[in-house]
């Protein structure tokens, strides 16, 4: 568990709310900070399945420090004890449940002049670039161009045949796939084009994979984020860029339904204006819990639903066995738990109290995922069978 702090406001990371975006769109950032020198979407920080904890600057235009170096944004870096972190201007306090915290302090003259020169040095760049992208021959400035960052030929929007877009004044931001279903340890490739409405600077473009879920957090939690541009730059009216992306599917994902819906959601970041938002729906797939249900289906134990909890990796239902099971056995429905633990998926059947026992019985599974995977589902069907039996003959 990480608690940070920004200014007066606080907050806490933690297995089930294990990230959170730094800035000062109250909107779109879990802490906020009030200062002008942190930019919308400045920064994030993210703990990983081992608990160890990471900051990434997010294309911000006065910087993310620490320990007197600025972080190259898209570039996470970890988090340790003893460290001195600066947001901008302002002071990063990260304290560990375990024992230990950053260093609180103010910029000293000599970052103050760094932090100063990194947004100069920012300034100039994006002035270079834009001059040059304005007189670059099959530039973004041509309307309808279709050649992105590099030179390399992307593809048409017409071409995908997913497509969502928002806009505003400012601008237009295009989300295009060429699927709209995916499945856990996947990935989600695509690109997002970017049309300019006015002469706008921008700071940031950024794509996101969001998974909402009832019992979740209201605003959904971001399982993979990519900067797909970094600012700033100044955009021209009627410019075109058109950017790929990837993001990453973990391997524990709740699949849509009921009460889970996912999305790619994609912002552009306007300095002083207002951003830019589009988000595309997506469907989800988790071919391990599939599995899991073909292989007790195949024994006529027929599972209606595993219903994920909040960010996946566990999963609950229930069946009942076939009739004749149901008499010898004396049971009305077998209850069913599965859980990822690293490389592993872990399942667990129990039946509770019934006419030919005092006591609850249960059994545990613990497939390898790769082996899982590959077996055949008469062969998985078939060691279910087994230690199902013999659970109940216990």
């Amino acid at each position: 568990m990480l608690t940070l702090q920004l200014g007066t406001h606080r907050l806490t990371l933690d297995a089930r709310s294990p990230r959170a975006m730094i800035g000062r769109d109250p909107n779109n950032c879990a802490l906020v900070g009030t200062d002008a020198s942190v930019s919308r979407r400045h920064a994030e920080v993210a703990l990983d399945a081992t608990g160890n904890a990471w900051l990434c600057d997010w294309g911000s235009s006065n910087g993310t420090w620490v320990d007197g170096a600025a972080l190259v944004p898209g570039t996470p870096v970890a988090l340790q004890p003893g460290q001195q972190i600066f947001i901008g201007h302002m002071p990063l306090v990260a304290s560990w449940a375990s024992g230990g915290a950053t260093v609180f302090g103010e910029a000293s003259g000599s970052l103050r002049a760094l932090m100063d020169a990194h947004r100069a040095a920012q300034m100039a760049a994006a002035s270079a670039a834009a001059s040059a992208s304005s007189h670059a021959p099959g530039s973004m400035g041509a309307v309808g161009a279709t050649l992105g960052v590099g030179g390399k030929q992307t593809p048409k929007a017409n071409e995908f045949p997913y497509r969502r877009q928002g806009s505003n004044d400012n601008g237009a931001l295009l989300i295009a796939l060429p699927r709209d279903t995916f499945q856990n340890d996947d990935t989600v490739d695509g690109f997002i084009e970017f049309t300019a409405m006015d002469d706008e600077r921008v700071a940031s473009i950024v794509v996101e994979l969001v998974e909402h879920h009832k019992k979740g957090p209201s605003k959904g939690h971001v399982w993979d984020r990519v900067l797909v541009r970094q600012g700033p730059w100044q955009a021209k009216k009627n410019e075109v860029l058109p950017l790929p992306f990837a993001l990453r599917v973990p391997p524990g994902t709740s699949m849509s339904g009921r009460d889970v819906y996912w999305e790619v959601r994609g912002y552009v970041d306007i300095d002083w204006a207002f951003d830019i938002e589009a988000a595309s729906p997506i469907t989800m797939r988790n071919v391990d819990i599939e599995r899991v249900r073909d292989a007790l289906g195949g024994l006529d134990f027929r599972v209606q639903e595993l219903e994920p909890a909040p960010l996946g990796q566990r999963f609950t239902g229930n069946f009942q066995p076939p009739a004749q099971l149901r008499d010898r056995w004396g049971i009305s429905d077998v209850n069913v738990v599965v859980e990822y633990l690293g490389s592993n998926l872990q399942l667990v059947l129990e039946v509770e109290k019934t006419a030919l026992s005092k006591w609850d019985r249960d059994v545990t599974v613990t497939f390898d995922l790769q082996m899982l995977r590959s077996a055949q589902i008469g062969q998985l069907s078939e060691y279910l069978r087994q230690q199902i039996e013999g659970m109940m003959r216990r």
